[in-house]
């Protein structure tokens, strides 16, 4: 670039030798271009950072499977009682609206446990009889018993899991049901059979009342 600059200040009729006023055109010329170089050289990490602050901000789309609701795996007690109740009360609703003479309803389940799970066990017993004798030499049976149980594990694809047998359903503490049609006595007798059918439960565990 400085051989540029000598070519295009000087002349074919100028003697060779450079006059101090071509130097100073040199020396501001190479200022200004260290000036440029230095911000050049300074805004290329600004534009870096930018870039990485822009793909650090960009966040994964969530996982469907985590944010699937119900039955999950990591609800407390209450919650899952209270998931429970709402299936039911969602079933009964549905199938109650489909009977003859039944208008809209309004469904409330009280349920008293989550639901049991059965698991297989490895079970042993042991008995053992030992015949004692007094100073009188007289001989009496004396009989230990033991039990020991282990639950049945098998491998899962991350950790040990019992081999379960089979679930129990929760049971049903109490039912309400507020319906149209209810003051009917054989609609009110469709109810509640078709609640003691469907959830298993005793008739004077079940209240119908009749809907506005």
């Amino acid at each position: 670039m400085l051989n540029s600059l000598k070519k295009i200040i000087q002349s074919k009729d100028e003697p060779k030798k450079m006059k101090p006023l071509h130097y100073l055109i040199i020396l501001l010329c190479l200022g200004a271009a260290f000036m440029i170089f230095t911000d050049f050289l300074s805004f290329a990490p600004d534009i870096a950072r930018e870039q990485e602050g822009a793909y650090s901000s960009v966040q994964p789309p969530d996982d469907p499977l985590k944010s699937a609701p119900a039955f999950s795996s990591n609800a407390t007690g209450g919650d899952l009682i209270r998931e429970y109740e709402n299936r039911y009360e969602t079933q009964l609703k549905d199938i109650l609206e489909k009977v003859t003479g039944v208008g809209s309803v309004e469904v409330m389940v009280n349920l008293d446990s989550t639901p049991e799970v059965v698991v297989e066990k490895n079970r042993e017993q042991r008995q053992a009889t030992t015949n004692e004798t007094d100073k009188e030499k007289a001989t009496r049976a004396q009989s230990d018993q033991s039990r020991n149980e282990q639950v049945v594990v098998m491998n899962g694809s991350k950790q040990e899991q019992p081999v379960i047998v089979k679930t129990l359903k929760p049971k049903v503490r109490g039912v309400l049901v507020v319906a149209k049609g209810a003051e009917n006595i054989q609609v009110k007798a469709w109810i509640t059979e078709a609640v003691q059918k469907t959830l298993e439960v005793p008739a004077y565990k079940i209240a119908i009342l009749p809907k506005k």
